[in-house]
């Protein structure tokens, strides 16, 4: 079958956050499954999501982009997915178009949602390799998605969910052929993602990672040989260097040891998530300092201890410290950011004054990057299922508008112990006294446009 997959681009809504976050590295779920289907002997095409405004075009590319195309398949987050909606809106109104297959984190939360306000054909819930080859291999024989584990389709007037499958093995994991990053556009993103892991270990309240407590990795050999064989497409990349996309890439620390003495003289940089427990436990340092490093990304959350239980964290503020010194003491405080969240639902502005103060003394201390934003809230989080709990008052159809994370009713609704106009005036001046008090840090933070000018976010 003549299969095209795509990827949305972030919506950009003039902020230029929004491009760094496009352009820090192209979607791997598109690419992997192109590589999947061709191995199913299908024919692939890709379009990025940096080619998709000229090649979905209504006016000009729509037509020409989906000629001979039997099964479309769009990638969707919960920020892309308003954009992919109107997509399936514009392909409706065509003689003909292929069929279309959804997939992704927002999909596979919202299958039903999304059968109900599109016009999708299929949604694939979870992994998507197996789901992906089945379909395919009942379309071709011109039948329908019936019996494909982890599908969703609808029959007649209702809505069918198949039985999700068993997760990928790491033997299945490591078994994949490498994504088809040879197609992704050059001189654009900034990094090459690779995936080493699935899933996570632990289940922090915030969070909407897939699988959590479920954490699978390739074996340390296979991981060295996938650095080698796709540094073949490094030179497409701006910085030449890999991002490596687990969740929890520190998390296996025997694992941790041997991938680096694998690649020790390694001749690429990573940028890779870090445990702040796996820092301070012993010879991890040793492990993490001996890998080619450009960044390691390390999630603190809360700079007060209740906050930290309350998100689940495990951790304790002065483990926070103690990796922070230990960091330095390596000479890597420059690659070392921190990551904080601004507003979590129980917060009022006391809260964030706490948490900003830890991170501002916290990364002053050592010279390192500083990430403090405002609570997302993506579905699937723990915060999500429970949302009541806290007097949040969202539902599915708010992901349904274009801009929601930047829309200021949907920002009032997720921070209910926020005053709308003081507390965030409040917390903005103090965010900025801080940056005076510490000018040394590099911060990867945003205060003075917070909130849309208007309610629709636009």
């Amino acid at each position: 079958m003549k299969i095209l997959l795509c990827a949305l681009p972030f919506p950009d809504l003039g902020d230029p956050a929004s491009s760094a976050h496009s352009r820090a590295c192209p979607n791997l779920a598109i690419y992997l499954l192109a590589a999947v289907a061709e191995e199913a002997g299908h024919q692939v095409r890709v379009v990025d999501p940096l080619d998709f405004e000229a090649a979905f075009d209504p006016d000009r590319g729509l037509k020409e982009t989906i000629s001979n195309v039997d099964v479309l398949g769009i990638s969707v987050n919960s920020c892309t997915w308003p954009r992919a909606k109107r997509l399936l809106s514009e392909l409706e109104n065509l003689k003909t178009r292929p069929v279309t297959v959804l997939g992704g984190p927002h999909a596979s939360l919202f299958d039903e949602h999304i059968l109900a306000v599109s016009p999708a054909d299929y949604v694939i819930r979870g992994e998507g390799e197996r789901a992906l080859i089945a379909l395919l291999e009942r379309l071709s024989r011109g039948l329908d998605g019936e019996g494909v584990p982890g599908l969703t389709r609808r029959q007649g007037a209702a809505v069918q969910r198949n039985t999700m499958p068993p997760l990928l093995t790491p033997e299945e994991l490591s078994a994949l052929p490498l994504p088809r990053l040879d197609l992704m556009p050059s001189g654009y993103y900034e990094l090459m993602p690779i995936e080493t892991s699935r899933g996570c270990h632990h289940a922090c309240i915030f969070c909407s990672v897939t699988y959590r407590r479920n954490w699978r990795g390739m074996p340390a050999p296979i991981v060295r040989d996938r650095l080698e064989r796709m540094s073949a497409h490094l030179a497409k990349t701006n910085r030449k260097s890999f991002f490596i996309i687990d969740d929890c890439f520190t998390g296996d620390r025997g694992r941790l040891k041997e991938i680096a003495g694998l690649v020790r003289g390694f001749p690429h940089r990573f940028v890779f998530e870090c445990r702040i427990p796996d820092v301070i436990a012993p010879g991890i340092m040793d492990a993490i300092s001996a890998l080619p490093l450009l960044v390691m990304e390390m999630g603190v959350e809360c700079g007060y201890q209740e906050g930290l239980d309350r998100v689940q964290k495990k951790l304790r503020l002065h483990e926070v410290q103690q990796a922070a010194a230990i960091i330095s003491e390596r000479g890597l405080g420059g690659r070392a950011r921190f990551s904080f969240i601004m507003g979590l639902p129980w917060e009022s502005k006391k809260e964030i004054f706490k948490t900003l103060e830890f991170a501002f003394k916290l990364t002053g201390g050592i010279g390192a990057r500083l990430a403090a934003n405002w609570l997302t809230l993506f579905p699937g989080s723990a915060i999500w299922r429970r949302r009541e709990e806290w007097g949040i008052e969202m539902d599915e159809a708010d992901y349904d508008r274009h801009g929601w994370w930047a829309d200021r009713e949907v920002f009032r609704k997720c921070h209910p112990r926020l005053d709308m106009k003081k507390d965030i005036a409040d917390i903005k001046i103090y965010a900025l006294m801080l940056a005076r008090l510490f000018p040394a840090i590099r911060h990867e933070w945003w205060i003075k446009d917070l909130l849309p000018p208007s309610p629709s976010g636009g």
